[in-house]
């Protein structure tokens, strides 16, 4: 297994499924019998939260995709659309952002994209007269680059971070729905849970909006990061 596949899949994965573990191990602990003694009764909880938490961590290793899908979704699909022409690196690269690079960054990044993959990005007043197609260029090149520095360790630890707050929010949905239907099952078996399920629910989604807050950050950051890694790759090579 990669650094991206443990860092950007399978540990938000598991981290989204936290809260359930808490929730589910202090469940089958109220099982043990009040008549054992302090210690015995620390054991048999320690004893209990360690196959809880490898069950749950082998789930969420087997259903990471199902995550990474509902991250995607509802997050990414939405926030840049799925064929990425409101990514990060497209606006950067658009002459009309408001959150673009510089023009002298523009137009260094465009001519080595024409060196390097005859692609030719589309001027302000060709951008101006249409839109959608150097969008759809800028995401042409950016297929390129993210090929080209794919080696760049620093840049791939800004894809990792992305990768991580993206997945989180979709365990972060499925974790959610867990709860919630924990709750519902707590009211139709009249279960004394509901407290401590309403306060984890609260807990869940603050951490879900936390995450969230930071999704857009992050890939702007990875947007950032990949150009300067091609600038100065480029650089480096005419030296």
């Amino acid at each position: 297994m990669n650094k991206y596949e443990k860092e950007a899949r399978v540990y938000p994965a598991i981290a989204g499924m936290i809260i359930p573990i808490i929730l589910t191990t202090l469940y089958v602990t109220s099982f043990i019998p009040k008549s054992l003694d302090i210690w015995e009764s620390i054991i048999a909880k320690i004893g209990l939260f360690i196959p809880v938490t490898l069950i749950y961590g082998a789930l969420a290793y087997w259903v990471r995709q199902l995550f990474i899908d509902a991250s995607k979704r509802l997050f990414q699909f939405r926030l840049f659309k799925e064929d990425e022409t409101e990514m990060p690196t497209t606006k950067l690269l658009l002459w009309s952002s408001d959150v673009r690079k510089s023009e002298t960054d523009i137009k260094r990044i465009a001519e080595k994209v024409k060196i390097d993959f005859g692609i030719q990005l589309l001027s302000k007043d060709e951008e101006i007269s249409n839109l959608s197609e150097a969008k759809r260029t800028i995401v042409d090149a950016v297929g390129k680059i993210r090929e080209v520095t794919r080696n760049n360790e620093n840049l791939q630890q800004y894809n990792r971070k992305y990768g991580f707050c993206r997945n989180y929010l979709g365990a972060c949905v499925y974790a959610t729905g867990a709860i919630i239907l924990a709750l519902a099952a707590n009211f139709i078996l009249d279960m004394p849970y509901a407290r401590i399920l309403f306060v984890a629910l609260g807990a869940q989604i603050l951490l879900g909006i936390i995450d969230y807050a930071s999704y857009k950050s992050k890939a702007y950051d990875y947007a950032k990061a990949m150009y300067n890694a091609y600038i100065t790759g480029a650089e480096y090579e005419r030296e």
